[in-house]
């Protein structure tokens, strides 16, 4: 068994309302999908991500035609391990000296997840049970994107859904964020989790006011209260502030992992599995993190094959809290594939077809799929 081909799937939907972060404005949803095809003419589906910045899609496609794609031409697909680790050997030094880690790890991680998704069908077998087997049949969501525009039509969607934890955007406006945490706290149960994501916005004297005068909220987590490189600054923040410190999504790679554990930075980690070297990477980073029994909550803010894939891993692999689900209408997310997945009690189920199981949307693909000639493989 041997891969012939590899192509990429890029989707494109205009978004009614804008997504907004400290760093940026999303006016549209973009995939970055990728299609990895046997002899045997099985085939797996991927995903990179690419939310920001809007152009980060060419700079992927140009690394995974020149840079990945190669390298697996010839490949036995079931061998993902020994492919993975071909991959970032080959291509972790070529980053550093480029100064591009970021569209390596996602390239990197498109093909590892469309890997695992070939090899499950081809045995048979979900993904959670090439992992171990899941070990509960429906994961727990909580719902991000929610401000710092207004939120509480989001809020009560989420909550007719069984939806009991709730992340909030801040780091714009110090003012605005107190207002819309008060808001959120009165629109909730008192049995429902808060956690507020400031996206790298603040520095540590910044981050350090701010919380200590959210302290009263009872957050779960804060998340990217500082730039993700500033290692020695999170366990400074930790300990002054008072609240739980998630981060993980721009850590790549075990190494930078590894580096943030032994600083005792943070209380949750949150690996990306469509940015960090897909369900391999991550999956050393939880196991890892387990070791300073540090737990995980995948980070997600994607299309459908990320989503499918987050569900597998955080199902199969122990210290999972809780997978993200972004609140805001997204029909990359809703609509890629021939079934969708529901929020049913505030769980997704786990999926137990062959691979991430579900089948993509033909009609969808070919509606919003994006032709572009210049990159073309």
């Amino acid at each position: 068994m041997k891969i012939v081909n590899v192509e990429p799937i890029v989707l494109q939907v205009p978004l009614d309302a804008p997504v907004v972060t400290s760093f940026g404005t999303m006016t549209s949803r973009t995939s970055v999908l990728v299609r990895v095809e046997a002899d045997t003419g099985e085939y797996g589906i991927g995903e990179m991500w690419n939310n920001f910045p809007s152009w980060g899609l060419y700079e992927k496609l140009t690394t995974l035609k020149y840079g990945t794609a190669p390298l697996l031409i010839g490949e036995d697909p079931t061998q993902i391990t020994k492919i993975h680790d071909k991959l970032l050997r080959a291509l972790t030094v070529m980053g550093l000296q480029w100064g591009a880690l970021g569209p390596i790890y996602h390239s990197v991680s498109g093909l590892d997840i469309a890997l695992w998704d070939l090899l499950g069908k081809h045995r048979g077998q979900s993904v959670a049970e090439l992992l171990g087997g899941p070990i509960q049949q429906s994961v727990e969501v909580y719902a991000s994107g929610l401000g710092p525009g207004p939120f509480a039509e989001l809020v009560e969607q989420q909550l007719a859904v069984g939806v009991n934890a709730f992340k909030l955007k801040v780091g714009k406006d110090e003012q605005q964020d107190l207002v819309n945490l008060q808001q959120i706290r009165s629109l909730v149960p008192p049995s429902a989790r808060i956690m507020i994501d400031a996206n790298q916005a603040w520095d540590r004297a910044t981050a350090i006011r701010a919380l200590q005068r959210y302290r009263d909220f009872d957050l779960t987590w804060i998340e990217e209260p500082l730039r993700c490189d500033d290692y020695e600054g999170l366990p400074i923040v930790r300990a002054q502030a008072g609240v739980p410190i998630a981060a993980g999504e721009n850590i790549y790679g075990v190494r930078q992992a590894r580096m943030v554990m032994e600083k005792h930075g943070v209380d949750v980690i949150q690996p990306d599995l469509s940015k960090q070297g897909g369900i391999t990477t991550s999956r050393s980073i939880v196991e890892m993190a387990a070791s300073w029994e540090v737990p995980y909550a995948p980070h997600f803010l994607g299309g459908a094959v990320c989503l499918a894939a987050s569900i597998h891993f955080a199902a199969a692999l122990p210290g999972n809290m809780i997978l993200e689900f972004d609140a805001n209408p997204n029909p990359l997310r809703e609509r890629l594939f021939t079934k969708s997945m529901q929020v049913v009690d505030g769980r997704i189920a786990v999926p137990n077809e062959p691979g991430l199981g579900f089948a993509l949307d033909d009609e969808f693909v070919q509606f919003h799929q994006i032709q572009l000639t210049d990159i073309s493989f």
